[in-house]
């Protein structure tokens, strides 16, 4: 199960060799005003078929990877890197000079049963997700890791989500919401979808694609892409293969 975070970063420190990457980075928390937090990233670069790109202190970078909230520090074990800007002899970034964005957080995890809430005042429900997680970047493991997911019923599209929660694996995809005051991360939802848990733990047991069968269904899937009316995107399917 997933927990992958997309931001753009601008990079305090970087160091390494010709296998990895690492080094601090911050965001921007907000849009409404120059607020950053950092968090500690880690790359391997010895494949040559990565898509960890080297980049400099002082750049702007588009960074995806999988994300651990830990002890008040974050954490990046990095997927991909875009670089899309970096200090030149005449003029320096600087983290004022970050997209105005939010960072994205794509999170699939058990729900925990009960957690449902409901708030009249801002209309908006809400619900808790919770497992364990692996730090690849310090080697920690089983570090507990729950998610509030917040999210609004428009159209009464999530009606059968609130009697669900009890044996459901649910996939968030939504705006980070994370500040200095923040005890949990927190999903402003944009999509949410679910399966329940025993058809995800039938699912593990399938036996690993071959390569052969691999490059078929990738086949596949450019004819449908490239077809009039192309396919609908599964999150649940999306976040076991990343």
């Amino acid at each position: 199960m997933s927990s992958v975070f997309t931001a753009f970063c601008f990079i305090k420190t970087v160091s390494g060799n010709d296998k990895f990457l690492t080094g601090t980075a911050v965001y921007r928390v907000t849009n409404d005003e120059n607020e950053f937090r950092e968090l500690t990233y880690k790359g391997f670069t010895g494949n040559s078929e990565t898509l960890i790109i080297d980049f400099e202190k002082n750049s702007i970078v588009l960074m995806i990877g999988r994300y651990v909230y830990h002890q008040n520090s974050e954490y990046l074990s990095l997927i991909q890197t875009i670089p899309l800007s970096s200090p030149q002899h005449d003029s320096t970034c600087a983290p004022e000079d970050l997209p105005l964005a939010f960072p994205l957080l794509l999170y699939t995890a058990p729900a925990i049963t009960n957690s449902y809430k409901f708030n009249d005042t801002i209309g908006r429900q809400s619900f808790m997700l919770s497992k364990k997680l692996y730090n690849p970047v310090t080697d920690q493991k089983a570090i507990e890791s729950d998610v509030i997911v917040s999210y609004t019923n428009a159209n009464g599209r999530y009606d059968s989500l609130k009697e669900s929660l009890k044996k459901s694996v649910i996939s968030a995809v939504g705006r980070l919401k994370l500040t200095s005051n923040s005890k949990i991360p927190h999903i402003i939802s944009s999509e949410i979808e679910w399966s329940y848990a025993a058809n995800d733990l039938k699912s593990s047991n399938k036996p690993s694609i071959k390569s052969k069968e691999l490059n078929t269904q990738l086949d596949l899937i450019e004819e449908h892409t490239s077809s009039d009316k192309p396919l609908a995107t599964n999150l649940k399917d999306l976040a076991d293969q990343i």
